[in-house]
C-alpha cells in the first residue's frame, strides 16, 4: 500500500503544475487518463487509473481513482493557501482524512506545483495536437536534474496563479510525460466540462481523521 501510496502522490503533486494564461476558462474539470511505463509492478497496481482537476479562481481539488475503483483519493487546495489542504483516501472500503500532512510533504507539493525544480520552459507552436476539443502546443521544461518534462498545453483554459513561481507555463497542459523514480508518467486528458460537480470542495461524511503515519500503520506498512 505504501507504494501505491507514493505513486499516487506523484501523480497529484504532477498534476500541480502551476499555469499562466491570459484569457480563457477559469471555471471547470478537466478529467486525465493516467499510464505508467517502465515498471511492471507499479503499471498492475495501478490498472485503470483517472484523475479529474476541478478548478475555479478560489480552489482546486483533484478527485484520484486508482486500480478500478479500490482506491479513492482526494485533495482539496485553497489558492494561495497550501498550508489548509485537505486530503481524503478511501480504499478497501475505509475512510480516511489526512490531518498533519506534514511540512516536507507541502514543501514538495509547492516545489513540484510551481516547477520550482525547473530551470527553464522552452515551445514549440509547431508541434500542436488537439486533446479533449483543445487545440494544444508544446512546451518542454529542463529541470535542475537535467531531466526534460513534456507537456502540450492550451491556452483556452486558466486556473490559479502563483505569483512566486519562478517558471510558469503559457497554458495549461492537457498532457503531462515525466520521468520519475517510479517510471514514466503520462496524464492525457479526455474530457473537459465547465460544470462543476457538487460538493467537489468538500469532504464528504464517514472519514476517520488520521495522520500519514498512522494511516501507513493501518494498512499494515504495505
Amino acid at each position: 500500500m505504501k507504494k501505491i501510496t507514493t505513486i499516487a502522490a506523484t501523480f497529484l503533486l504532477f498534476a500541480g503544475v502551476t499555469m499562466n494564461a491570459q484569457t480563457a476558462l477559469k471555471k471547470g474539470s478537466v478529467t486525465y487518463k493516467m499510464e505508467m511505463t517502465g515498471n511492471d509492478e507499479a503499471s498492475a497496481m495501478m490498472g485503470e487509473s483517472t484523475m479529474a482537476v476541478h478548478f475555479d479562481e478560489k480552489m482546486q481539488a483533484t478527485d484520484m481513482n486508482m486500480m478500478g475503483g479500490m482506491m479513492l483519493m482526494k485533495t482539496i487546495t485553497p489558492v494561495g493557501n497550501l498550508k489548509d489542504s485537505k486530503m481524503t483516501i478511501e480504499v478497501m472500503g475505509m475512510k480516511y482524512e489526512i490531518i498533519e500532512i506534514g511540512e516536507e510533504a507541502l514543501k514538495e507539493s509547492k516545489g513540484i506545483g510551481n516547477l520550482e525544480n525547473a530551470l527553464e520552459v522552452s515551445y514549440d507552436k509547431k508541434d500542436t495536437k488537439e486533446i479533449a476539443g483543445f487545440k494544444c502546443y508544446k512546451a518542454i521544461v529542463k529541470m535542475n536534474d537535467g531531466t526534460t518534462n513534456d507537456f502540450y498545453i492550451t491556452e483556452g483554459i486558466a486556473v490559479q496563479d502563483s505569483k512566486d513561481a519562478k517558471v510558469k507555463l503559457a497554458g495549461y497542459p492537457l498532457q503531462m510525460k515525466s520521468t520519475t523514480q517510479q517510471g514514466e508518467m503520462t496524464m492525457t486528458a479526455t474530457s473537459f466540462s465547465k460544470d462543476l460537480p457538487k460538493d467537489c470542495f468538500s469532504v464528504g461524511e464517514g472519514f476517520t481523521k488520521v495522520t500519514m503515519e498512522e494511516f501507513q500503520k493501518q494498512m499494515g506498512g504495505m
